[in-house]
């Protein structure tokens, strides 16, 4: 009898373990924008699938790339795009600098993804907390002028953002962080989307924050 009992015991447990390591199917028809909104909330459920991280998307990437989406973000080490929006190896082209500026190295970037490699989507990804953007708030003075290094070069970039300033006007900047954040985006977005290039390719151009108390990414 206890042996019955046990029997059962093992069957129930395995079969609850299978449903709930059940695989979460992936839509085949999803736009860009809607895999990264559904990858991101995998994320936050827990329910990460990993898609595309292992060897044989290696050997399917071995002779080109077709990224579905580029992403322009921060090079802040809590925002990595391919474990917040759930994907794997091929399925992104990431920018990443201090701050998610747009240099000309940055734009010509881009251009490559939505010329040569059909991306179809570009997001531009903020998120709370930038150190760039505290690093701007916090020169008061303009001291960005005096010295002669290139995190001042940062500075002194976002500084001259005219977004950064028409928002400056409304509120102070010391108090302002989240609005500075804000404002940093839309920049980078305005400057993507007056691009030659992407308005040839009607590319889709998406600003987005992340919030590194939570872990949810926002539309903007």
């Amino acid at each position: 009898m206890r042996k019955i009992v046990l029997a059962t015991l093992i069957v129930v447990t395995l079969i609850s373990c299978k449903k709930e390591k059940a695989p979460i199917s992936i839509e085949k028809n999803q736009t860009p924008l809607e895999k990264l909104i559904a990858g991101n909330q995998r994320f936050l459920e827990e329910k990460t699938i990993h898609p595309h991280q292992n060897k044989n998307s290696v050997l399917e990437n071995q002779n080109g790339q077709h990224p579905f989406a580029v992403i322009v973000t921060c090079s802040d080490s809590r925002v990595a795009p391919e474990i917040l929006f759930d994907q794997g190896i091929g399925d992104l082209f990431v920018i990443r600098n201090a701050g998610n500026l747009i240099s000309d190295i940055d734009m010509g970037s881009i251009e490559y993804a939505v010329e040569h490699l059909d991306a179809k989507l570009v997001v531009v990804l903020g998120h709370t907390e930038c150190g760039a953007i505290k690093a701007y708030i916090g020169d008061k003075n303009n001291d960005y002028k005096k010295h002669h290094n290139h995190i001042d070069d940062i500075v002194e970039t976002i500084a001259n953002e005219q977004e950064e300033k028409q928002e400056e006007k409304l509120h102070p900047k010391e108090k302002n962080i989240l609005g500075c954040i804000n404002a940093n985006i839309e920049h980078s977005t305005k400057a993507i989307a007056n691009n030659p290039i992407i308005k040839e390719h009607k590319t889709k151009i998406i600003a987005m924050r992340y919030d590194v108390h939570t872990g949810k990414i926002v539309l903007m």
